[in-house]
């Protein structure tokens, strides 16, 4: 037993263990989306929307690179890896199964008409401010 294992109070030593590692996972599996980040001459291979943490573990771009992270009170992992200059990132989009971006907001009537309301409202301030201000400087003008 090693001194950083355990304390000494008035004589008597407590003994502490090195402590476990815990990942607690779902059940549900979801494989991860695969994206190709372009900016300038730096290029990524984002992995987004998995629930296992070594989800990327297939994948040649991610092995032993960095950890998968997730977001405090989220459900799923992401996972960055910035590619070499000489890799332009072809083999990172391969994996994806969908590729596609669908709109999947649909217009509300009730926030609709709370905008417009809002927007009226508005108009009607401004209306009253310059009315106030106008008379303000007649009434000067007038003196």
């Amino acid at each position: 037993m090693e001194a950083a294992d355990c304390v000494n109070a008035a004589g008597s030593k407590i003994a502490f263990g090195a402590g476990i590692h815990l990942i607690v996972q779902t059940k549900l599996e979801v494989e991860p989306d695969y994206y190709k980040l372009v900016g300038g001459e730096t290029t990524a291979c984002l992995a987004t929307g998995f629930t296992r943490q070594n989800g990327t573990s297939n994948h040649t771009l991610f092995k032993d690179k960095t950890a998968a992270v997730r977001i405090e009170n989220d459900k799923v992992y992401n996972q960055v890896v910035v590619l070499p200059t000489g890799n332009n990132g072809d083999e990172c989009e391969t994996e994806s199964k969908d590729s596609s971006c669908e709109d999947s907001i649909k217009p509300d009537p009730k926030v609709n008409f709370v905008s417009v309301t809002v927007l009226c409202l508005r108009l009607l301030f401004i209306k009253t401010v310059v009315f106030n201000v106008l008379m303000t400087f007649r009434l000067w003008i007038s003196q």
